[in-house]
């Protein structure tokens, strides 16, 4: 039987994307694309690709939709709608200033006179989508970057008060000194934010030291390690020191890739196609820096994405990209050694990354349209975390390592993987007709197990109990033993986890406020049951 043509494969596509079933629309047109001749066809090919960037956007994938858009545009410049869904994918990304010219050329591509409807139509939307970019444009500019959020830390350091860092260093030589006779305290949550800091830090002195010389720059290769080591080891450490540090980030980069040779360009399957290319016919010095930077400069972009602008579906994407280069050419080179490679084929790297990947994921999930399957492939993810990270602790790092890697590396992404399974749940519970009691049941245990892999003394320990105590409240299921017995945990972590972090998102939020309300709370219960108006094995189903 011949292989489907071109034609026959964009009909298909066309057919799936009217049903709205987007990854096979997808891979329909990539099987077109394939079969066509760019040569031959090129507008043709251009409507491919704008095709794809369109199944790419409805999936929320920008940094795909933009590369096909782009290619859309190179193929055929007259044509309107590959410049509207590049627009498209630009507002996504919030690159406004580029979506703003991409709308116009959208604009100009249009025939000037006797517009036929649809292209009226295109027009309107052409137009409102410039207004709206215009308008994005001017709100940044004149917008100064301030605020938090608790699930990924400030953007600015404002106000009085020592930083969890710096606290942290304070009390390190405690720790070492204590340590012999409590091995329990190198899990102290001290290590992780200090060893972070360390590699922010570090960060920091290599971009200050980027200088000119003549025409070129003289500076430091290693700042974009440093800094994406550190959001690894611990998310919290990021923030801006000061109003240049976008500027002297996106000079570090730029410096770097050019050293390197890394990719600017180009998504997973270019990396991964010139990369092998590369190893082959220039050897590892070559490959290996190039393919790490490129993998790092994602992690950074991803951080700024979540962390700055809030945008996760874009963060997900790069960290995905990265992920996917990883994963792909660590099988290719299986029998390479580490050395070869490079630290990012190391699995404690991989974790790293995927810790971050199902964060922002997980913050793309929209209660105003919640998403069955995003829930479920979170539930997928975090599993495959929590599996990994068990298998790598029966095999500790037989390299020596930090006090806090072990915690940030496996420890810290497994607890996460567990938070992000209780939020699934309880999401699940909100569903019309589903059994709320049974899902918030769920939920409590995954926060109660995700407290079991963070130190008493972070912050996300308590915060984390008072999450699932919540749950375990709505779902009517556990005994006051069982309730009291979360309390006295929150109580007793409280006083540990805020000599350290006495000050971050979390805490900005009132965490301290509403944790102490647990302790009050808690008396009052243990009161009830002195006075014989509940018992231990009373479950929230009964009076209490």
């Amino acid at each position: 039987m011949p292989a489907p043509t071109s034609a026959e494969l964009k009909a298909q596509g066309n057919a799936l994307f009217g049903a709205k079933k987007y990854k096979e629309a997808e891979k329909k047109y990539t099987g077109a694309i394939e079969a066509g001749d760019e040569v031959a066809d090129p507008k043709g090919l251009a409507i491919l690709y704008a095709n794809r960037a369109a199944c790419r956007l409805s999936l929320k994938r920008y940094l795909d939709a933009e590369r096909d858009a782009t290619k859309a545009t190179v193929l055929d410049s007259t044509y309107a709608k590959a410049f509207a869904r590049l627009a498209t994918a630009q507002d996504g990304q919030r690159k406004y200033d580029g979506s703003k010219k991409s709308w116009q050329d959208a604009l100009d591509a249009l025939p000037k006179t006797d517009l036929k409807p649809a292209e009226q139509v295109q027009k309107s939307q052409y137009e409102a989508g410039l207004a709206s970019a215009t308008a994005a444009l001017i709100k940044i500019q004149t917008t100064v970057i301030d605020g938090t959020d608790p699930h990924t830390g400030p953007a600015f350091i404002h106000g009085q008060g020592r930083m969890p860092w710096e606290i942290a260093a304070s009390i390190i030589p405690r720790l070492r000194e204590e340590v012999a006779n409590n091995p329990n305290l190198l899990t102290s949550s001290a290590w992780v934010i200090h060893y972070a800091y360390d590699e922010f830090a570090r960060g920091l002195k290599e971009m200050a030291d980027l200088r000119p010389l003549g025409n070129l720059m003289k500076g430091s290769l290693g700042a974009i390690d440093s800094l994406s080591n550190a959001v690894m080891r611990d998310l919290r450490v990021f923030h801006m020191t000061d109003n240049a540090f976008i500027s002297k980030y996106n000079k570090q980069i730029i410096f770097e890739a050019q050293a390197r040779r890394a990719w600017t360009e180009g998504g997973p399957e270019l990396v991964i196609r010139e990369a092998l290319a590369r190893q082959r016919d220039e050897g590892w010095n070559s490959a290996r820096p190039a393919v790490a930077l490129t993998v790092r400069a994602w992690i950074m972009r991803g951080t700024f994405e979540s962390g700055l602008s809030r945008n996760h579906h874009v963060a997900a994407e790069l960290y995905k990209n990265a992920l996917d280069v990883l994963h792909r050419l660590k099988e290719h080179w299986i029998l390479e050694s580490k050395e070869n490679r490079g630290t990012v084929f190391e699995q404690s790297f991989i974790l790293g990354v995927k810790h971050l990947y199902i964060d922002a994921l997980m913050h793309t999930y929209d209660r105003a349209n919640p998403s069955t399957e995003l829930l479920e492939n979170l539930l997928r993810e975090s599993d495959l975390v929590i599996k990994e990270v068990d298998q790598e602790l029966r095999h500790p790092p037989r390299y020596e390592v930090d006090p806090g890697f072990v915690s940030s590396f496996y420890l810290y992404p497994r607890g996460q993987a567990y938070t992000i399974k209780g939020f699934c749940y309880a999401e699940m519970a909100k569903r019309d007709g589903s059994d709320y009691s049974v899902f918030f049941h769920k939920a409590a245990q995954e926060y109660l197990k995700a407290t079991e892999s963070f130190p008493v003394d972070d912050e996300q320990h308590p915060y984390f109990l008072n999450v699932a105590l919540d749950h375990m409240s709505q779902a009517h299921s556990f005994s006051i033993r069982e309730i009291l017995d979360v309390m006295k945990r929150i109580r007793l972590s409280i006083p540990k986890a805020k000599e350290i972090w006495q000050r971050s998102a979390l805490t900005s939020e009132g965490l301290w406020t509403v944790l102490e309300r647990v302790a009050s709370d808690e008396q009052a219960l243990r009161n009830r049951v002195a006075e014989g108006k509940v018992t231990m094995d009373s479950t929230g189903r009964e009076p209490i």
